[in-house]
């Protein structure tokens, strides 16, 4: 069993529970940087004007899919120190428990200053930025709630991501990722696509 761990993928900060293996947690790294570079090539092209659906739709290429409501997992109530307005809407979105591990995972990116100075820039540089909370599903897959906020990016200064900020826009939603599928078809394909990229977007954080 893993212990928890968290990483910067790009301008997305991504927790992983205990229980995913470290190969299903380089699976949804990769996923999510290709999704991100796809994604930040549309927009600088100024071929996309709606990220989070352009972003969500090269996920869905990937291996994601939305969940049906029946399969949300709501929280019995919430958890009454969460204070940050991210965590709430993932906790409400999906359950405390991925509130909890991405609540673990803000906490360290605050202290370590290369990732989190990665993060703000790619932030910057597109005035988004995504929080990944992921937790293990059946049958090998993983869910993740996909939260994105856009923001001015005079906004995005120094520690933002810990101080009250002007959201223009907020979506959220939990996603399931088949990780086997991502393995079998493109993950050759797609580490290949990103050996020049991947160490400086990849920033692993321990929990």
């Amino acid at each position: 069993m893993s212990t928890p761990q968290a990483a910067v993928v790009g301008a997305g900060l991504m927790s992983f529970s205990s229980g995913l293996t470290p190969q299903q947690q380089a699976s949804v790294k990769l996923a999510a940087l290709i999704a991100e570079r796809d994604t930040r090539d549309a927009l600088d092209k100024d071929l996309i004007q709606d990220w989070y659906s352009y972003y969500k739709r090269k996920l869905m290429f990937y291996g994601w899919d939305a969940l049906p409501a029946s399969e949300v997992h709501w929280p019995g109530q919430e958890r009454p120190d969460i204070v940050d307005g991210a965590l709430r809407t993932i906790a409400a979105i999906a359950g405390s428990e991925y509130a909890t591990s991405m609540g673990l995972a803000m906490d360290r990116l605050r202290f370590a200053r290369a990732a989190l100075a990665h993060f703000e820039q790619r932030t910057k540089d597109t005035g988004v930025f995504q929080l990944l909370p992921c937790l293990p599903a059946r049958n090998g897959c993983i869910d993740m709630v996909l939260y994105q906020e856009s923001l001015a990016r005079v906004e995005v200064t120094a520690g933002f991501l810990y101080r009250q900020r002007q959201r223009l826009t907020v979506k959220a939603e939990l996603v399931r990722f088949n990780t086997r599928l991502f393995d079998q078809e493109f993950r050759q394909r797609v580490e290949a696509n990103l050996q020049a990229v991947a160490l400086r977007e990849i920033h692993d954080l321990v929990l």
